[in-house]
């Protein structure tokens, strides 16, 4: 009887344990949920050097206001806006040759 026990159990402790090895990991919008919005700091690119002082895609001077960067061959660009940043990856090499 002992044998026909042995195999349920086993595998009855790997179903189990498979489950315990998984990491938990929470999406940033579920991270947020924990969070206070009000305590939301925006990024601090005061000490940051940028290669150019204009936004790539709209021009805007980057002492204004960066919302977000992008490195691209070794240099470190400032937008304005995501959509800005995106809209330079999309060809960064036609940006630059605007500039």
């Amino acid at each position: 009887m002992f044998t026909k026990l042995l195999p349920a159990i086993a595998i009855t402790a790997l179903l189990f344990s498979c489950g315990a090895n998984e990491k938990k990991t929470e999406t940033p919008a579920a991270a947020m949920q924990h969070h206070d919005s009000t305590a939301v700091q925006k990024p601090d690119f005061t000490m940051v050097h940028f290669d150019l002082d204009k936004d790539l895609s709209c021009g805007m001077p980057v002492k204004a206001g960066v919302e977000d960067t992008a490195h691209y061959k070794g240099k470190v660009y400032g937008f304005c806006a995501k959509e800005c940043k995106e809209d330079f990856l999309k060809d960064p090499e036609a940006a630059l040759a605007k500039k």
